[in-house]
């Protein structure tokens, strides 16, 4: 029997400038969200004004406008939308019941509060990182806004759509960002797509769980040489490359997973130091 290759997603439209299409993320969000029109339009049960964090399925680009359009808005909640985005693929992140605080407490999150008067059924907002890290989001009417965040431009950076409050539901109408003279857009729909994604394969890049950093520690507690010797591979998800230097001076893990387990249990996975820091090595 031969095995199946994992297709990942891919643009074949004849637009070569064309950024990849952008949906929201299929298998990270909040409980009570739902998935329809090829993953381009996400719904929150009314029966609470919580529990509708979601993500973009791909990273976005610095200075990447993300275009929404609020379908639904429910009254009888007090609030709207949330728009934000994460240093942290979706994967990674626990999700909670809330973009603010409950995520945005960490640096490696920022998220705001869209105002309710432009989250009217109808209304489109845009909102992208720039190139310095600050926030802006433009509703359809011209308004912007624009908030400083503690996120790393440098780094990759996911969407962060959290449907609250009297906001139920949203369509993602895709993204553009300018080039110079030019504006590349979005592959402008899910059709033109083709992505699949082994459920193991998923499964894989969430099981950095408490069970692991412990099995982590166990392993190296009868170690008492304090040089901070270097690891060739992440001793996390021992499938990435060790790049990142601690504060305490192991360089252990991949960025990916020295964000999580700062955001997620602040000491170090070898020494158990407190973790002030990380830097990207350079070889």
């Amino acid at each position: 029997m031969t095995e199946k290759k994992k297709e990942k997603q891919k643009c074949v439209c004849h637009t070569p400038r064309s950024l990849k299409a952008i949906s929201f993320h299929s298998d990270v969000k909040g409980r009570l969200i739902s998935l329809s029109d090829g993953d381009r339009r996400v719904t929150r049960d009314a029966s609470s004004f919580c529990h509708g964090l979601t993500f973009s399925g791909r990273p976005v680009e610095r200075g990447e406008k993300v275009r929404l359009r609020v379908e639904r808005s429910d009254g009888h909640w007090h609030g709207a939308l949330r728009l934000g985005f994460a240093n942290v693929s979706p994967e990674q992140t626990p999700l909670a019941p809330l973009a603010i605080p409950d995520l945005t407490d960490s640096p490696l999150y920022a998220a705001v509060v869209v105002p309710e008067h432009i989250c009217r059924a109808g209304s489109e907002v845009h909102f992208w990182l720039k190139k310095n890290g600050s926030l802006r989001i433009r509703s359809s009417k011209g308004g912007t806004h624009t908030v400083p965040t503690t996120l790393n431009p440098a780094w990759p950076v996911w969407a962060m759509i959290d449907v609250y409050g009297q906001t139920t539901a949203v369509t993602m109408l895709g993204s553009k960002m300018k080039r110079w003279i030019l504006t590349s857009r979005s592959c402008p729909a899910r059709t033109h797509i083709k992505h699949t994604e082994k459920k193991e394969t998923l499964e894989r890049k969430k099981d950095v769980s408490m069970l692991g950093q412990r099995n982590l520690r166990n392993h190296h507690r009868d170690n008492t040489d304090h040089e901070a010797p270097d690891c060739e591979e992440c001793v996390v998800c021992y499938s990435d490359v060790a790049n990142c230097r601690l504060s305490c001076g192991h360089k252990c893990v991949c960025t990916p997973c020295a964000m999580r387990v700062h955001m997620m249990f602040g000491t170090c996975p070898l020494c158990r130091q407190p973790l002030g820091s990380f830097h990207p090595y350079d070889h």
